[in-house]
């Protein structure tokens, strides 16, 4: 074979060859693609199928926006009418921080128009949420000068704010709110569920600069406003009541000071102010002690004012009359317990039950219990409330402490008839005045009148009529007129009336982890009520340990004669018909 021959072999052998190659690579080629639509195609699965509900959710969080509507709170009044909280039109002030271009620049300018931290106010801006409020409640005035700046990503909703007219007026009473508008103390939020309302929802898609998306997702739902409500207070007889305990706690040098004013046939409490005060309106700004509700959660040993407890329970066994006679020496022992008269006397004295009473005898209370017995004495303090709570509608009402017989030491039957070794709230031993007022019933102390907005609903309150004879709390009101009449409480009395009155002048037991009594601290009180012939006011009024004085009649009496003047005028209650008080005696 020639050479050409082979060449021409060689080549046409290499043909099939080069085909081949093509062939591979297009194989290669398709393979590629193949898989890479299988990486595309699972990446869809993937995004679609497994990660994309979460996509779709977190998108939707970005542009939709879930704001709260806040309802408007409901008014709270005085008994006349007279607004004591009301709701006020505030605006909210929001932000879409991915909408705020210079966000330095609008933290300073909101700092300066509605006051705070422009550092708070920045890490608002900066943080990725998509809605962010920058201020609750702010004033209508100082959201349209914020908004007259026209400040990039920055929005403003209606809104509610809580105002007090009266500030400091029953602040007690009232309690506060919080920044949300709920109640935190006092009737705010004893009656929170009435006044506070529903709140709304607004839900709604927004573009990156905080505009609504036409045909975007929208939905709202409208707040429903709280329902007003009508207390049994007297906003009249609370200002003097407050002016007048601010006086007589400066006058007496006291550390603090209580009083209430209630009507003893229902219950209703026209009065109570406590000391010190605070400015509801800005009631952060205040201590805990103004805070305190004192009548209501301070517990105190209630001394000689009980002896009307006690007497009352002599009479009503039938062991004593308010003329029977009594022995009374300089000094008592009981149970290892030297018992002294408040002025110390030389002698030995025969006094009536109603000499007793009158001079505030702690032997002569002393002697006729230990005659009734531990027992009875315990069941008929029972019989006067002393081991239960009023039920006041008022929050965390504290409750006193008067430990049953078992619990008693060999000196108890001495020294609890004139009230040491007890304890009681002001408003418990209110209400135990009051069933001697009333002739029998246990009333229960509150502050709820009315709610207009629901005529239909129930608002009574509890009376419980106890055994006691109606006839023994006819007895003691002549006896304890002639307290104010002749013996401790002269002080209190009010020209044209007739006033039953009791004082007391208590130690302080000691709270450095010692037995016995701080020497020097007393809490001095004053409870009385008038007219004595059908008692419609009653009041109540304490002096913690004042340093000028420290004898109840002496420094709480004036009060007490000043306050329930103005009280029978304000409330026009004529003096009603003369009460014949109970002799005293001439025993010496």
């Amino acid at each position: 074979m020639s050479a050409a021959v082979r060449g021409r072999s060689r080549r046409g052998a290499g043909r099939p060859k080069k085909r081949s190659d093509r062939t591979g690579r297009f194989s290669l080629l398709l393979a590629l693609l193949a898989l890479a639509l299988a990486v595309v195609a699972g990446r869809l699965v993937y995004i679609q199928m497994i990660v994309g509900p979460a996509y779709a959710s977190e998108a939707a969080e970005q542009r939709t926006s879930d704001i709260v509507l806040s309802p408007e709170r409901g008014f709270i009044l005085d008994r006349e009418g007279e607004v004591l909280a009301e709701s006020m039109e505030a605006r909210t002030v929001y932000a879409v921080p991915s909408a705020v271009k210079d966000k330095q620049a609008t933290a300073t300018a909101v700092a300066r128009v509605l006051g705070g931290e422009e550092s708070g106010y920045l890490e608002k801006l900066n943080k990725g949420a998509t809605f962010v409020y920058l201020a609750r409640r702010v004033e209508v005035e100082r959201a349209e000068s914020l908004e007259e700046l026209g400040l990039q990503g920055i929005g403003f909703l209606e809104d509610s704010r809580r105002v007090y007219p009266n500030n400091e007026l029953a602040c007690q009473v009232l309690g506060f709110v919080g920044v949300d508008n709920d109640g935190l103390a006092g009737i705010e939020k004893f009656y929170d569920e009435l006044l506070a309302g529903e709140t709304g929802r607004l839900i709604c898609e927004r573009d990156p600069d905080g505009r609504p998306i036409p045909g975007g997702v929208s939905q709202e739902v409208e707040p429903v406003n709280g329902q007003d409500i009508v207390l049994t207070i007297d906003a009249d007889i609370q200002y003097q009541a407050q002016v007048m305990l601010a006086e007589t706690v400066k006058e007496w040098g006291a550390k603090s000071g209580s009083v209430l004013v209630m009507d003893p046939e229902t219950g209703e409490l026209y009065a109570m102010a406590s000391l010190p005060t605070f400015d509801p309106n800005t009631h952060t700004a205040a201590s805990e002690a103004a805070y305190r509700n004192r009548p209501l959660l301070d517990t105190y040993e209630p001394g000689s004012t009980i002896k009307a407890m006690t007497a009352s329970a002599v009479i009503d066994a039938g062991l004593f009359k308010p003329e029977s006679m009594i022995e009374l020496p300089p000094t008592l022992k009981v149970g290892g317990r030297t018992i002294h008269d408040a002025h110390t006397r030389p002698k030995t004295v025969t006094w009536s039950l109603t000499d007793i009473v009158t001079h505030s005898s702690n032997i002569g209370a002393a002697k006729v219990a230990m005659e009734l017995g531990g027992d009875s004495l315990y069941d008929y303090f029972a019989r006067f409330g002393l081991t239960r709570r009023t039920g006041v509608d008022f929050p965390g009402e504290a409750i006193g402490w008067l430990p049953p017989t078992d619990q008693w030491s060999s000196s108890s039957i001495g020294t609890i008839p004139f009230g040491q070794g007890i304890s009681v709230t002001p408003i418990q031993l209110a209400r135990a005045f009051s069933v001697i007022a009333n002739g029998g019933t246990l009333v229960t102390p509150h502050f709820l009148k009315s709610v207009p907005d629901s005529p239909a609903m129930d608002i009574s309150w509890p009376t419980e009529q106890v055994d006691i004879k109606p006839e023994t709390c006819e007895t003691m009101r002549s006896v304890l007129v002639n307290v104010v009449e002749e013996g401790t409480a002269t002080r209190g009395t009010v020209k044209g009336y007739q006033v039953c009155g009791k004082t007391g002048t208590a130690q302080k037991a000691r709270t450095d982890g010692k037995a016995g009594y701080a020497p020097g601290r007393y809490v001095s009180s004053f409870t009385g009520f008038l007219p004595a012939d059908d008692p419609q006011v009653l009041i109540l009024i304490t002096l913690d340990e004042p340093s000028k004085a420290i004898y109840g009649g002496t420094v709480a009496g004036p009060m007490f004669g000043q306050l329930a003047a103005y009280c029978v005028e304000h409330l026009k209650i004529p003096p009603g018909d003369p009460v014949t008080p109970v002799p005293q005696s001439d025993g010496g």
